[in-house]
């Protein structure tokens, strides 16, 4: 018996050695080939990244599948090559640069350029004869020509201010890298290098930031910094509830909830999509932890947009009706989910009104019933996604505050599927005419309502989504 005992444990032993073993050359092996596959990928890209020639479509997509099979691989990082996640995030990033920038990046650099030379943007759209003499060599990249800007003060403050430095169409995508490159080294702090690498590695990031200059990390960076604060000192400590516990707003703990909404404040002033966000954080603090812990957190998390609008309303004169989020206005390239269907039935477009009704009434019933931050960002995002009446690949970056830490396939399906968009210029470049078929869309939208509905049912089991329970 002794024997067999001896032999048993030798067994035990050598089984668990090679697991290590195993496990030790996994967490090693995948990241490097996933690293060598997303700068492939990348690099080959950049030269097929003029989509208007119909022949580097089928190249393009080629060069974003050796990105999106190593980042698929990278779904099983190892959570300490923090240096290597990093390093790929940057070369790739760079890689990008010399893509030619987007349409949305020009038209913000070109109003940025009209505020600097003291003319209202808001009041004069970029085809009005008086600023003829601004017209340059990315005039015919500009959107909506005869539309005045709609854009946020507080994201038009942020670009007049980079225009007094100098002339930022030279390096603004190298800032947004650096930018976006923070908002990983954030999720790596928080959550460890695995789940980062679900955002630095991201194939949609990655083009979005570096090829088209997309500025979402501009917003993402004060928003998601306020976003994890909260989830590590509120969220993970029990809920709202221990703000009052532990003394109150004044508290050591109060005064973290103050720089999570003055942060959490800073991002909506740039994006008013996640104004919501900020609204949940002040609601459920009045709710849980008094009246005076409330105002406090509203004054903190009101004050950029509010002090933003006030200088754009006097200094300005703007009307702020006119003042939407993009996702609920026309793009000619956009597209839709719901407005799309709701279109094809009643024969026409819809109001863009209609449908922003529609989320303020899901948004007021989600503020109720979701008593976590990141169940409430989770199902807000995702409704505003499917009722958005102009929709881009990039807008699917919104889902990454709350797809990263908790590694929900909603951000990463919805990265992959996005791509799909870009097949739609074969059409384009043939015709001339703008057209997105039902094939195209069906590859963008199913893959994330499927990702989508399995997020909602496992957020109702033991091991999905964390519910609190008060």
């Amino acid at each position: 018996m002794r024997s067999h005992s001896v032999l048993l444990s030798q067994s035990s032993r050598g089984s668990s050695q090679s697991a290590f073993y195993r496990t030790k050359r996994r967490d090693y092996v995948l990241p490097f080939l996933a690293a060598g596959l997303v700068l492939l990928g990348s690099f080959r890209l950049v030269g097929f990244s003029d989509l208007g020639i119909p022949e580097n479509v089928s190249k393009f997509q080629i060069s974003f599948g050796f990105i999106a099979l190593g980042y698929v691989l990278s779904w099983h990082f190892a959570k300490r090559l923090t240096w290597l996640m990093l390093l790929v995030a940057a070369v790739a990033r760079i890689a990008m640069l010399p893509v030619e920038t987007g349409d949305l990046l020009n038209r913000r650099l070109w109003d940025s350029q009209i505020h600097a030379a003291e003319h209202n943007p808001y009041e004069l759209a970029p085809s009005a004869e008086s600023l003829t003499v601004f017209r340059g060599e990315e005039w015919e990249g500009i959107l909506d020509k005869d539309s005045t800007s709609r854009y946020l003060p507080g994201l038009l403050w942020v670009y007049g201010a980079l225009e007094e430095i100098g002339n930022p169409e030279d390096w603004f995508k190298s800032l947004l890298v650096v930018v976006d490159l923070l908002v990983c080294l954030l999720f790596a702090l928080r959550f460890g290098a695995d789940r980062a690498a679900l955002y630095a590695w991201n194939p949609l990031v990655i083009y979005a930031v570096g090829g088209l200059g997309v500025d979402y990390s501009l917003f993402l960076l004060p928003f998601v910094g306020g976003y994890l604060i909260w989830d590590f000192w509120i969220d993970q400590k029990g809920g709202v509830s221990v703000i009052k516990a532990s003394g109150g707003i004044s508290s050591a703990l109060g005064q973290m909830v103050c720089v999570a909404a003055l942060l959490m404040g800073i991002g909506a002033a740039l994006n008013v999509v996640v104004v919501p966000g900020v609204l949940w954080l002040i609601w459920h603090v009045l709710k849980r932890s008094g009246i005076r812990a409330g105002l406090v957190a509203m004054v903190f998390g009101a004050a950029p947009l509010v002090l933003s609008l006030m200088w754009a309303s006097i200094s300005l004169n703007v009307d702020l009706t006119r003042i939407v989020a993009p996702e609920f206005g026309e793009g000619e390239r956009a597209v839709s989910l719901i407005p799309a269907i709701a279109g094809f039935f009643y024969g026409a477009a819809m109001s863009p009104m209609i449908f922003l009704a529609v989320l303020g009434l899901a948004t007021v019933w989600m503020l109720h019933t979701c008593e976590s931050l990141e169940r409430f960002l989770s199902f807000y995002l995702v409704w505003t996604i499917v009722l958005a009446t102009a929709i881009y690949p990039w807008s699917f970056m919104l889902l990454a505050i709350v797809g990263v830490g908790h590694g929900n396939y909603v951000f990463r399906v919805a990265s992959l599927s996005a791509f799909a968009y870009f097949g739609a210029y074969r059409i384009f470049g043939d015709t001339e005419v703008w057209a997105m078929p039902w094939t195209l869309q069906a590859l963008i939208w199913l893959p994330f309502l499927i990702a989508a509905g399995h997020y909602t049912v496992g957020s109702r089991v033991k091991h999905g989504f964390y519910v609190h329970r008060f």
